[in-house]
């Protein structure tokens, strides 16, 4: 009997990419004989957008940092880049997710997440064949612009950290 494939799928927006991504990535490629990484929210999102705030970085500056992160480790097991966009309904978002990967009914695809997702959508992933595995978000350093440094677990917490400081550039 012949072994499946193990398919470890990365899914994130990169808004900016981190320090928790990358450990992720890492421990994905360790636990997976294959990897696919996508970018999410790979529609361009202009600034009178009301996405805009939370998907300020266009999909060909996150593509080439993921992609020179990716360089960089030197990776020695397969691996694909693609690109995934925001689609309407929801409920048809795991379907399109595994259309755009690529995946084969016949390999175990385990899609890793940092956050919790909603049941619903956690049961339409495992409806079109995902296994569904919740890694621990640890904190990291993150260094600003202005060279000081924060504890921190999300882009959610750098894009604030971004935005305070160009707030308190402009009142001095």
């Amino acid at each position: 009997m012949t072994e499946r494939k193990k398919t470890g799928i990365f899914l994130g927006r990169l808004q900016p990419q981190h320090l928790g991504h990358e450990q992720m990535i890492k421990q994905i490629f360790e636990e997976n004989d294959e990897v696919v990484l996508c970018i999410g929210s790979a529609q361009e999102i202009t600034p009178d957008n009301p996405n805009f705030e939370r998907n300020p970085l266009l999909i060909h500056s996150r593509l080439k940092t993921l992609c020179t992160f990716l360089k960089a480790q030197d990776f020695q097991k397969p691996y694909t880049v693609i690109t995934a966009q925001d689609i309407e309904p929801d409920s048809a978002w795991p379907a399109y997710l595994k259309a755009q990967c690529g995946l084969s009914d016949t390999d175990q695809n385990t899609i890793y997440f940092g956050d919790l997702i909603p049941d619903e959508y956690q049961a339409g992933l495992v409806n079109v064949g995902f296994a569904v595995k919740f890694l621990t978000r640890n904190k990291f350093i993150y260094k600003t612009a202005k060279n000081t440094l924060h504890k921190i677990s999300s882009a959610t917490e750098i894009r604030d950290l971004e935005k305070l400081s160009e707030k308190y550039n402009k009142s001095l």
